[in-house]
């Protein structure tokens, strides 16, 4: 979305500037966003402020390395000083949108899309702000709609693709039709990809393996409480690790993932072309997607298949669609053997324990009390994102409260405004009031993490469960409630908990998650147990022995290379 928006910007016409200094340092503001340096930017863009205050395109490129920067508020405030200055200009306004958006403000931003559609009606990239600002209001089934239309308008806009397989996912749809998706919009993505070239890799099963991680959150960011332990176990006997990181921003877990890993490659301004000939030059046997279909992926860069063998893993709940992709990884809880095959174009390569390998991020807090022990009042909290809350889930949690009338629910990552006021509503419609809810919009970790203090029992939501969010919760005391569904999106909390052992939290039917959330806030004395030994719980589990779990990797990477060698020397035969 970042380069799309930059893009835009650096198509459209720009008027004449008569400051040739201020000309030549707007020049290299450019070359430093292309660059990725966001900070050096800003710092031209505010030099050339400072002698014109009214300069519209060092405003806008202000505006731009905010966006890139994480500084969505920052962000708004520079793209409004770009309107006052533009007025109703179509990309002023879309990127007023974008940036609005991004900072939760959902409603400014669909005013200001709905703005930009008039003036320029049928724009892909407009319809596709305007699909995600409808879900940042918890419109989501208008998103659906508006996503699903104008795909049918732009079947080529790649982003689209990726909005509806998002969308059908958190809304629960049918799995067919979710990999249909993904496979549709996989053949867009590799339309334009040249064929593949012969790989020149040793066939030996047994050697020395390089194998490479490809994401872009090696960062601060949910994956990386499951990849650093994993990156640290390694064994440099078998596997020689490499890491080609698309990360927009590093911070101290980049560094973090730089000093453990042998091999650190940037390639977020790298062209697939450019990125593919690198990853022939090191050699890899084994290249490793850990995005998906999330933000900053690299599945272009998969299609041409740079690589041997292909995996992807860990960073999204579904097929990638790509043909070019070999295998994915997961366990035989979250896809259970000869139910799950039909949901992917991958081949699954399943853990023996467990797809997921936690290490508690530096800082937590440690484990309080039971709250309910000191406020004789039982809470409930669900901590993921608002766009994993559907009215279904919310009309059985509205059961749950009702039956308990003397309880409460904290709910966080839901921002203020028309999200809250119709969550509000759907509560309402089912018989909870609003002084029994407590919101809480984006929270920086160690808030997020101090807010468990209040929680005395997890909702895990569904069918979107929660991941390194579930594993946090478990971590900081708060036993967590769970509805298993049949897809690896609604397994992924069967799969942590079981590996935890606590399999007695998972319910089968909306009737048994009721029954055995209820048990658990009338028994404040098994309440305080399980938190009080949930961390020697889950030290002890396979959930946190990273060494166990990294061989186990190792084997399932291995095992994907033998198969490849079969093949080649296979083809070999046939060749001679």
């Amino acid at each position: 979305m970042l380069k799309g928006l930059l893009s835009g910007l650096l198509h459209r016409r720009t008027p004449h500037i008569a400051d040739e200094d201020a000309t030549s340092q707007i020049e290299q503001a450019i070359r430093l966003l292309h660059s990725h340096d966001y900070a050096g930017a800003a710092r031209i863009c505010e030099s050339v402020l400072e002698r014109d205050p009214r300069m519209l395109k060092a405003w806008e490129l202000f505006g731009v390395a905010a966006l890139n920067l994480g500084d969505y508020p920052l962000a708004c405030e520079r793209f409004e000083q770009v309107l006052a200055l533009a007025g109703d200009d179509a990309q002023a306004l879309a990127n007023a949108a974008e940036a609005n958006r991004r900072a939760e403000r959902g409603e400014r931003a669909l005013e200001l899309i709905d703005r930009a559609l008039v003036l320029k009606p049928d724009f892909a990239p407009f319809l596709h702000i305007r699909v995600l600002a409808l879900e940042t209001c918890w419109r989501s089934e208008e998103a659906l709609a508006a996503c699903r239309d104008a795909l049918r308008r732009h079947p080529d806009f790649a982003r689209l693709h990726t909005s509806y397989t998002t969308l059908l996912n958190r809304a629960g749809a049918d799995p067919a039709l979710i990999l249909e998706a993904h496979c549709r919009g996989a053949v867009h993505l590799a339309a334009s990809t040249p064929p593949a070239a012969p790989h020149a890799n040793s066939s030996e099963p047994g050697r020395r393996l390089r194998i490479a991680y490809v994401s872009a959150d090696f960062r601060q960011h949910a994956m990386s409480d499951f990849l650093l332990p994993l990156i640290e176990h390694h064994d440099s006997a078998r596997v020689e690790v490499y890491c080609y990181s698309n990360t927009p921003v590093a911070d101290e877990i980049t560094r973090r993932y730089e000093a453990l890993a042998p091999n650190w490659r940037e390639i977020l301004a790298l062209s697939d072309a450019a990125a593919e000939d690198l990853i022939r030059r090191d050699g890899i046997d084994v290249l490793i997607d850990l995005s998906g279909h999330s933000s900053g992926n690299r599945l272009s860069l998969f299609a041409r298949k740079p690589a041997p063998v292909q995996l992807t893993y860990l960073g999204y709940p579904g097929t990638t669609g790509l043909a070019q992709m070999d295998y994915r990884i997961s366990d035989a809880i979250a896809d259970p053997p000869g139910r799950s095959e039909a949901y992917y174009i991958e081949k699954l390569l399943r853990l023996p324990h467990s797809l997921w390998c936690f290490a508690p991020p530096p800082g937590m807090p440690e484990v309080g009390p039971l709250p309910a022990s000191g406020t004789g009042r039982l809470t409930f909290g669900s901590l993921n994102s608002a766009f994993k809350l559907t009215p279904r889930l919310l009309a059985l949690w509205s059961r749950l409260l009702v039956s308990l009338p003397e309880s409460r629910l904290v709910l966080a990552g839901v921002p203020a405004g028309s999200p809250r006021e119709r969550i509000v509503r759907e509560f309402e419609m089912n018989g909870v009031t609003t002084a029994r809810l407590e919101f809480h919009g984006f929270l920086r970790l160690p808030e997020f993490w101090a807010l468990h203090a209040e929680i005395d029992i997890a909702l895990d939501p569904f069918p979107s469960n929660g991941g390194a969010t579930s594993c946090e919760t478990l971590w900081l005391g708060v036993p967590l409630v769970n509805l298993a569904g049949e897809s690896f999106l609604s397994r992924a909390g069967l799969s942590i908990l079981s590996t935890a052992g606590l399999p007695e939290l998972v319910a089968q039917q909306p009737e048994e998650y009721l029954r055995i959330a209820r048990e658990l806030a009338l028994d404040p004395a098994r309440l305080s147990l399980l938190r009080s030994g949930m961390r020697e719980r889950m030290r002890a589990s396979p959930l946190m022995d990273a060494r166990a779990y990294t061989r186990d990797l190792e084997a399932c990477f291995r095992a994907a290379w033998r198969e490849w060698c079969v093949r080649q020397t296979a083809a070999q035969g046939r060749a001679c």
